[in-house]
Order: C-alpha cells, then structure tokens, then sequence
C-alpha cells in the first residue's frame, strides 16, 4: 500500500498498481499514479484506490424462479477501478466505499435475474445468465469508475423434494432411451433375419427360435420351460406333430445333455421313447 508521512514531511508514494488524487482542504486539485509525490503538509491530503483486478463473493440469496420453485444462488463478481484520471476520482469521490457498492448493485441483479427466469433455464444456461449480470451491473457501476470483467454464478441449490423430483424424471429418460436403443436393435435384427430367410428359405425365421433358446441356455439354469407351439415351429410335417403330443404332458424338459437338433432328429426317426 502507498503511504503518506503526515507532520511536516512533504511526499508520499504509490506503488505500481496504486493511482491517487491529491486533496487540498477537501477539494479536488490532482491526480498521481505510482511513484514518489509531494504534497503540501497539513494542507493537502492524498487518497489512494488500487487498480488491479479485484473480486467480491455475493453470498447466498433466496429468490423465487418464474416458475415459483425456491432457490438458493450464490456467485462472485470480478471488476477492478479503471486506470485514467477521471474514473480514478469517481470511485473516490462519487461513491463512500466503492467495493460496497458494486456488491450491493450485484446481490439486487442477481435475485432480478433469477426472479425472471424458469428453473430449467437457470440450470442450463448459467454462463448466459451470468453475462447478462455482468453487462447490467457495468452499467451501474460505471458512474463511479469501476469496470465489472465477469460475474459467474458458482451455486444453484434447490428444495430437497425438487432435488428427488429431477434424479426421477432423469431415471425415466434414461430408461426410455435404453427402451428406444433396445427396440430400434430388434428391428435392426428382424430386417437381416428377414434377409437370411430369403437366401436360405421359408423356414429361415427358424432362426430367431434358435437363438431365443440360445439365448436361455446361456444362462446357469439347464431346465427351460416353454410352450407346444415353440417347439412345433422347429420342425415340420409327421414330426411336429409328435413332438406335440408328447410334450402336451410334460412341462419341463432338461436340455443340459442334448442337443435340441438331435433330440428333433431322433424322435423322427424313432430312436426316442418319451413316455
């Protein structure tokens, strides 16, 4: 900080990033940025601001969005005094403490800003949000020498009932999406089987009931249970049939030491006896 030796010593200095305006019996009579100045004593008297960049924390307001929800904002504001004569003065003389002040004017746009806004939009477009602060808030301060470089909303909390309503309505749209990928693999996988049927016939759509049972064999369970019908479908002609009489009165079947083929061939040929 620059310093002033009062008593009859007649300079003070400024360091490099300080800038000052020389008092003579409270008027205004000059400016002096860094370096060593002399001033006349007991009759004129200097007040130094700092020029660098600077910040202030505007702590949590409670504001109601446009669509009534309850939040609680916070952010922080980053300005510094400009480095010319004049806005050197007016943060002097037009304003009492002019870091107050930029708080003051920030906290009020701020809750302004949020009182416009829907909650979905102040979650998405924060950044947005923030430069339109900013810009309003420079307008503001620019009557005594501040210029405002960025305001960023840093916290945006909600109501703990809000909080469990959204993780729902996100676990939704998950699961529809996963619905939706799901579903569009099936289509995928009914136009090739629909293809793969064309080149190797009309009983291609066989396939599908295969890798359905492939599918249940892969899994630690060796008991599947299904219904007549499926198993009629993997067969034709006197064999169908006699595969659905005898599977009318049997509900389980153990497939974990056959092979569902050579079951198939077997029974047509007769060398199975399922009784």
């Amino acid at each position: 900080m620059g310093f002033s030796i009062s008593g009859p010593f007649p300079f003070f200095m400024n360091d490099e990033w300080e800038r000052s305006i020389v008092l003579r019996f409270g008027s205004y009579t000059r400016s002096r940025s860094s370096g060593i100045h002399f001033k006349i004593p007991f009759i004129e008297k200097p007040v130094t601001v700092p020029v660098y960049e600077d910040s202030v924390d505007v702590m949590k307001q409670e504001a109601i969005t446009r669509d009534n929800v309850p939040v609680e904002v916070d952010g922080v504001v980053f300005f510094e005094v400009k480095d010319n004569t004049e806005d050197v003065k007016d943060a002097i003389v037009n304003v009492g403490d002019y870091k107050r002040q930029t708080l003051n004017y920030a906290t009020s746009i701020l809750r302004d800003q949020v009182g416009k806004k829907e909650l979905d939009d102040l979650l998405q477009r924060r950044d947005e949000i923030g430069d339109e602060i900013q810009q309003q808030l420079d307008d503001k301060t620019d009557s005594f020498g501040v210029n405002v470089l960025d305001v960023e909303i840093q916290n945006i909390n909600l109501p703990e009932k809000m909080e469990r309503a959204m993780a729902a309505q996100a676990e939704a749209e998950r699961d529809r999406r996963a619905r939706r990928t799901n579903a569009q693999g099936e289509l995928e996988a009914a136009v090739k089987l629909r293809q793969a049927s064309e080149i190797i016939g009309d009983k291609g759509y066989r396939m599908r009931t295969l890798q359905t049972l492939d599918s249940v064999a892969a899994e630690n369970s060796t008991i599947v249970t299904f219904p007549t019908e499926l198993i009629g479908g993997m067969s034709s002609g006197e064999s169908e049939t006699g595969l659905k009489e005898i599977l009318d009165n049997v509900s389980d079947l153990d497939l974990s030491e056959y092979d569902i083929g050579d079951v198939a061939e077997n029974l047509k040929d007769g060398d199975i006896d399922i009784r």
